[in-house]
């Protein structure tokens, strides 16, 4: 190697590290990256989220990390507010990475992952039908508590046992929820084998996505996908599980098709998808986005937010109930002046019971377990807090530490109710409501909102008017220690259950 040829190869890397770094001056500033690895060496691979917490402490609430693509954190609520409400249309793009794509079978599919018309179309049939089929009305709590029937028929078999893992009762009835209003299909707890192994798989995909090393270096730089072993452990190995899901998924769509009435009156997702497509097609009409492909990645976002998120948080209620059982008390208490012990719970009580509000309410805050939220993309150049943000830049509202905030919520590793509530134990705290922003803000709000929280409040009421959870006799109070993973889970904990009859 020549002395010219080694002077040219030093002076590109002079002119790539100067360019580099003249790149990421264009924004926020954040911890120093290093050229081509990025911040990727300081990143904490295990509770990631409290690390961008400490550098929200150095760097302020909107900060920059080069993971390696740059990447706006924003952690206070204001300039949340600011980006996702305010300016809502430039931050609701999507950037297409290999995470996203192993919920997907199409390049743009679904509503979770997707963008522009089509995140657009989707999303307004989602919202639209979820409204027709009485989402957060009387016949969505039929629905709800039709499966905490035989939830209830499953724990009474466990209770007064020396000790039982509420887990499966718990999963069975939130996904026979999401089950009956995307395929009008319940499973028994005798009959449910395909249940188990969907269930499983995801399980499975969504903690290796936040524990294996080799996801992230893939979702860091994608072109890895096809290198050999890291492309395999990083996206192939999730892949094929999300495969069979979404194979289970067009099986369901199949045996739907079979029985489906087109101009009738629909009781599903699945037919109102198919029947508007039938519509269009005897119209003459633009299909747009709509195809059965399309339907199946819409469902599956629809099991990813709607099953996980809902059970684990009442995971999160059984062992954090056990290991408070004076809240436990209190809760049983309001419970049983305002429903009784003998009639089904509705939502028509929840005005008169603040203190069973304010429970579902902290246990949402305090299982905080969505880790870290999707990436939003900007559409356009910006800024947030005076600060510019360019086009096509990555975004990632950092929810959970906003749930954290100790200025809002004073020693916010406590698992306590009554900071959602005044002094007089009726009044909600404004502040504190305000902040509790679980289901993220502004245009990529969780289309399933209204009914996350109707389950939560009526599983939870029918759960503490039948049953107390208590420690087994020698046994220990549950580990609070949450296990890592794109969702924070419970570790697992067998609690004795009393009847209360």
């Amino acid at each position: 190697m020549g002395p010219s040829f080694l002077l040219v190869f030093v002076a590109c890397i002079a002119y790539y590290i100067y360019r580099f770094y003249k790149t990421v001056a264009k924004y926020p500033p954040g911890p120093r990256p290093l050229p081509i690895i990025g911040n990727i060496h300081q990143l904490e691979l295990i509770n990631t989220h409290k690390w961008f917490e400490k550098m929200s402490h150095v760097y302020g609430p909107v900060f920059t990390v080069f993971l390696p693509r740059p990447t706006v954190i924003i952690t206070r609520l204001p300039e949340m507010k600011e980006a996702l409400i305010k300016k809502g249309d430039i931050f609701a793009g999507r950037s297409q990475s290999p995470i996203e794509s192993l919920f997907q079978s199409m390049d743009n599919g679904g509503v979770i992952f997707s963008e522009k018309e089509s995140w657009k179309e989707q999303r307004r049939f989602a919202v639209h039908t979820l409204r027709d089929f009485g989402m957060g009305r009387n016949c969505m709590e039929e629905k709800i508590l039709n499966s905490v029937c035989t939830m209830v028929e499953q724990i009474n078999e466990l209770a007064n046992l020396p000790s039982a893992d509420m887990n499966w009762p718990i999963q069975l009835c939130v996904g026979n929820i999401i089950n009956e209003l995307l395929f009008d299909h319940h499973y028994e707890p005798d009959n449910c084998a395909k249940f188990i192994e969907f269930k499983d798989l995801f399980e499975r995909v969504l903690h290796l996505m936040r524990n294996r090393a080799s996801v992230l270096i893939v979702q860091a730089y994608p072109w890895l996908v096809n290198v050999p072993i890291i492309g395999h452990h990083g996206y192939w190995d999730l892949r094929k599980d999300m495969l069979v899901v979404l194979d289970f998924i067009h099986d369901e769509i199949r045996e739907n098709k079979k029985k489906i009435d087109y101009h009738g009156e629909q009781t599903c997702f699945v037919n109102a998808y198919l029947q508007e497509m039938k519509r269009r097609e005897e119209k003459g009409e633009d299909m747009g986005s709509f195809s059965e492909l399309q339907l199946a990645n819409v469902l599956m976002d629809f099991w990813l937010a709607g099953m996980e998120t809902t059970a684990t948080t009442l995971r999160w209620a059984i062992v954090l109930l056990t290991a408070h059982p004076e809240i436990q008390t209190k809760l049983q208490a309001e419970i049983d002046a305002v429903v009784g012990k003998d009639r089904q719970p509705s939502m028509t009580d929840k005005p008169n019971m603040p203190y069973s509000s304010a429970v579902v309410m902290e246990l949402q805050r305090k299982s905080n377990i969505v880790t870290l939220n999707n990436p939003h993309k900007t559409t356009q150049d910006t800024d947030i807090g005076g600060l510019f943000i360019p086009k096509d830049c990555a975004i990632l509202p950092q929810v959970s530490t906003v749930l954290d905030n100790p200025e809002v919520y004073a020693n916010p590793e406590r698992f306590e109710p009554e900071r959602f509530l005044e002094a007089d134990g009726k009044t909600f705290n404004k502040t504190a409501v305000e902040h509790l922003v679980p289901f993220s803000l502004g245009k990529r709000q969780c289309a399933g909102e209204s009914l996350a929280r109707m389950e939560l409040f009526l599983i939870l009421v029918v759960l503490m008017q039948r049953y107390s959870f208590v420690v087994p006799e020698n046994g220990s109070p549950p580990d609070l220690t949450p296990i890592y993973g794109a969702t924070q889970v419970p570790l697992p904990y067998e609690c004795k259950i009393q009847l209360r009859s």
